[in-house]
């Protein structure tokens, strides 16, 4: 297995020491890139309903939550481990690489996920573009541990503001001329592959030479090292998912499209803050490996504090004001589906720190407990779906997401109070 350790030595990208400007930087570009992104994501949900019916917000809403499952075979849950990996255990050759494999193996098992569930050709045919087009999401995110490593995610956060603007014109103008959502899609895949190519790899490549290689040993050694935290992401996302999968099997497309509608807000509160505290997954690791226990919980708790905050500020900004954003955003026919927004808030609360939770636990390296908490959650989702949905209506999603989520919680909480207790042992692993 060839690495570079040399230079992740040399660079020493997750020092303690980055100044405090730097740090501060890599926040504004990474929350201002992610905010263009999230929000222009966000407008899309929006004007599918204006520029077409929520049959279409419907289906696009399903595309969102399917493909959220099958990226995550592409990102395999690399992106922390990768920017944690300050010895340089693997070259960024291998990152690539690895992702690149990942992205293939993700759209085929997706592409027999979508066939076997019998969907009309026109469907299925968006279906599809439309997951070559998120896959862009984890392919950038690779160029983007390479950014983040070397204290650079400035230039992630400029591709994010350039992929949202760029992508939501390019959908804006081809949904309004061709009323199709796979010639809308296409043309998005289209524009943000440019992106990518014109401007993450050159400037990645200049922090960090990269190619694709093939090395069978270092590929499945990191394979292997990852895999607990594949299977983690692979439950963990599987989440929201299930409980949206049940309610269009059960209620059918349009009535996803209007939960879907409602819950938008809910879910860029979420997005943003795993943005925020993705910037300090360097600091964590560095705090981790030199023993720093004081300076590594100071630092939790001010994020924890932070994610509660910002819960509390949405959950207040959506009883004052959530109806009646939704009707001037969506019409009146969402003002019987806007009571949904507060719980739905509250939940992606909960989950934004399960993702918090998921982040510290990579760092501490308990695959373990991670993959013992979002199985739990799966399960949970899995097995209540149904029965909320078929007892409370459209009110059994968040009945469902709600419990799911507290089970995951509580056993990501238990294994960072058992991490903490030992802590001394940098070395050690929990069984």
């Amino acid at each position: 297995m060839e690495s570079r350790t040399e230079k992740g030595t040399e660079r020493k990208e997750g020092a303690i020491e980055a100044p405090a400007s730097v740090v501060r930087k890599n926040m504004f570009w990474n929350v201002a890139g992610s905010v263009a992104f999230i929000g222009a994501q966000w407008l899309m949900t929006i004007l599918i309903v204006h520029l077409a019916d929520y049959s279409a917000a419907g289906y696009f809403a399903l595309g969102l939550s399917l493909t959220n499952v099958f990226t995550n075979l592409s990102y395999f849950c690399i992106r922390n481990f990768q920017v944690s990996d300050t010895s340089g255990k693997y070259s960024a050759d291998i990152y690539v690489t690895h992702r690149l494999l990942a992205s293939i193996a993700a759209f085929a098992l997706y592409g027999l996920f979508v066939l076997a569930n019998g969907y009309p050709l026109s469907v299925t045919v968006f279906l599809c573009l439309f997951m070559l087009y998120r896959l862009s999401e984890p392919i950038a995110d690779v160029f983007h541990g390479i950014d983040q490593k070397a204290w650079r995610l400035d230039i992630a956060g400029a591709s994010f503001l350039l992929r949202g603007i760029l992508m939501l014109l390019v959908f804006i103008v081809a949904e309004s001329v061709s009323g199709s959502l796979s010639v809308t899609t296409f043309a998005m895949l289209a524009a943000v592959y440019l992106v990518i190519a014109l401007f993450d790899i050159p400037r990645s490549r200049r922090l960090q030479p990269f190619a694709l290689r093939w090395d069978k040993n270092a590929l499945l050694s990191l394979t292997r090292e990852c895999l607990p935290l594949f299977a983690y992401a692979v439950c963990l996302n599987a989440v929201v998912p299930i409980t949206r999968y049940f309610l269009e099997r059960i209620a059918g497309s349009e009535t996803l499209g209007y939960y879907s509608s409602a819950a938008i807000p809910a879910s860029v509160i979420q997005l943003l803050a795993s943005y925020i505290f993705t910037t300090f997954t360097a600091l964590f690791s560095a705090y981790r490996r030199e023993g720093e226990k004081k300076k590594f919980l100071r630092l939790f708790w001010r994020l924890t504090a932070a994610l509660a905050g910002l819960t509390a500020f949405a959950l207040l900004c959506c009883a004052l004001l959530g109806e009646w954003a939704l009707t001037l955003l969506f019409t009146e026919r969402i003002r019987p589906y806007a009571y949904l927004l507060l719980p739905t808030v509250f939940c992606c609360g909960v989950i934004a720190m399960i993702w918090f939770l998921g982040m510290i636990l990579t760092i501490l390296r308990d695959g373990r407990g991670m993959l013992a908490g979002a199985l739990a959650g799966m399960l949970v989702a899995a097995g209540l779906s149904a029965p909320c949905i078929l007892w409370f209506g459209v009110d059994g999603v968040n009945a469902a997401l709600f419990a799911a989520s507290m089970a995951t919680l509580l056993i990501f909480g238990y294994r960072f109070w058992r991490h903490i207790q030992s802590w001394e042992d940098p070395g050690s692993s929990l069984v």
